[in-house]
């Protein structure tokens, strides 16, 4: 009997890259700041009670913590590499892409700088499939 554990599987590598690993960071800290955002716009609609604007603050809140939490699920799964977590990580990198995309002529500064942070995480993501499993 061998005093040595025994190799990984050879379908995958055993250690996770640290692009992959700068990806689900990003995922996660733009997890947290989505629901940061998300409680702050709940507050605002609380202030705006009454008024035609709360509405609308209340559904952006709703929409910014949903987006955080699926954030912060998708870089937790792609930190332990798995699949699901590759997947709606990309997804999620691509929609909020778009979405810096078409806020380019207002704000010119952050629409280019999480542009190119969803674009790695998307690109991180997509070219490293080698590494997840179900």
């Amino acid at each position: 009997m061998s005093q040595f554990p025994p190799p990984p599987p050879p379908d995958r590598p055993a250690a996770r890259p640290g692009i992959v690993t700068a990806a689900a960071w990003l995922l996660l800290i733009g997890g947290a700041f989505d629901i940061l955002g998300g409680i702050l716009l709940l507050g605002g609609a609380g202030v705006a009670a009454g008024r035609s604007v709360g509405g609308l603050f209340a559904l952006l809140a709703v929409i910014f913590l949903a987006a955080g939490a699926l954030k912060l699920y998708a870089g937790t799964k792609a930190l332990d590499l798995k699949e699901a977590g590759r997947q709606l990580g990309i997804v999620l990198a691509i929609v909020a892409a778009a979405l810096n995309l078409l806020s380019l002529g207002r704000t010119a500064g952050s629409s280019i700088f999480g542009l190119a942070i969803d674009v790695f995480i998307a690109y991180a993501l997509a070219t490293n499939a080698q590494y997840f499993h179900p």
